[in-house]
């Protein structure tokens, strides 16, 4: 059953509507303050249904994945990604009651991992965890799995607001959402409106840090005011404007002028179904070029998931990864001079 926060008046684009299509299909929902809780949420239910205790993550992850799982006393074993981010596995890989996750990677579906999933016989699956997290927005994810993970706080400027679809009847008794996490975080955004970066991503910082260190009071429900602007926003016009943004920075970077220019995006196309969150390139230079020229053009442009160096031998890959990928941001006001001030930046950046 829903939470009383999906009883809120609300639009036909908006979050509920967007969720209701997992409904539709027999999943159940529930609304959460973060993909953190949402995911707590799945553990705590598979650890009293047949879950052997072993977690797989894919080694290129956001170091915050992991620590949920280790403060959860589960056993990890990290895979790596070949092209098309199947998943490549030591030994065997996963057993049935082992837990799977894999990463919609910054609102692209990952049909690699899925196509691996779907090729295992069903009596050998393991649980499946779709993190969905960075692809809230995209289209035909989160149906296979057995939970899937959605953050909506890392689209749009609310406070909080995620979401957990699982196969299974969950308990959700959960706690209120913290209003000391959600203040801060709309300090941020008033920062970073203003173009006070500094000030407004050390704001984020700390409402992250806080968000790690209430991990024993989640899972939390979202606040009743983000839910309510979480209806006021039109999921799919924010999707089809993010692809349509998408499209159109990988049109430039594909012009002959920038083959040699150390800039290469790690998806080669956006497809109908992805919604990106930002658009992932790897850089042969120092990210923090890209990263300064953006700034003084009002963007902000984040590091993407520096890895543990412990990861540097046993998944050098998504080490390398993590240490030369960058993400670029999609204009947030969806204007042309928007991107044609974001392409000359970035054209800037790469001379």
């Amino acid at each position: 059953m829903r939470d009383e926060t999906s009883k809120l008046v609300h639009r036909k684009e908006g979050v509920d509507p967007f969720l209701g299509s997992y409904e539709s299909v027999g999943r159940v929902v529930i609304p959460t303050d973060s993909g953190r809780s949402a995911l707590v949420l799945a553990l705590r239910h598979l650890a009293r249904n047949g879950f052997s205790g072993t977690a797989w993550l894919p080694a290129y992850s956001c170091p915050s994945l992991p620590a949920v799982f280790r403060k959860s006393g589960i056993r990890l074993r990290f895979y790596e990604n070949s092209a098309g981010f199947k998943p490549v596995f030591p030994s065997s890989g996963p057993s049935r009651g082992d837990l799977l996750l894999i990463i919609h990677y910054f609102g692209f579906p990952n049909q690699g991992a899925l196509g691996w999933f779907r090729a295992r016989s069903p009596e050998n699956r393991p649980f499946l965890v779709e993190d969905c997290a960075g692809a809230s927005l995209s289209r035909n994810v989160g149906f296979e799995a057995d939970f899937a993970i959605f953050s909506f706080r890392k689209f749009f400027q609310v406070p909080d607001g995620g979401a957990l679809v699982s196969r299974f009847p969950v308990c959700s008794d959960l706690a209120p959402a913290d209003s000391r996490i959600a203040e801060k975080r709309q300090q941020a955004f008033e920062c970073l409106q203003k173009g006070d970066f500094e000030k407004g991503l050390s704001r984020l910082e700390e409402a992250e840090a806080d968000l790690e260190a209430s991990f024993p009071s989640l899972p939390r429900r979202p606040s009743s005011a983000s839910w309510e602007k979480l209806n006021a926003e039109n999921f799919q016009g924010e999707a089809r404007r993010r692809r349509g943004f998408g499209k159109l920075i990988l049109e430039y970077l594909a012009r002959p002028a920038y083959e040699s220019c150390g800039i290469r995006p790690l998806f080669r196309s956006v497809g109908e179904d992805a919604a990106p969150l930002v658009l992932p390139v790897r850089v042969a230079f120092d990210a923090n070029r890209i990263r300064f020229v953006l700034r003084k053009s009002g963007y902000e442009c984040p590091s993407l998931w520096r890895l543990n160096p412990a990861l540097r031998f046993s998944c050098p890959s998504a080490y390398a990864l993590g240490e030369r990928t960058i993400g670029l941001p999609l204009p947030l006001q969806g204007k042309d001079e928007d991107l044609e001030l974001l392409l000359r930046s970035l054209e800037m950046a790469s001379r």
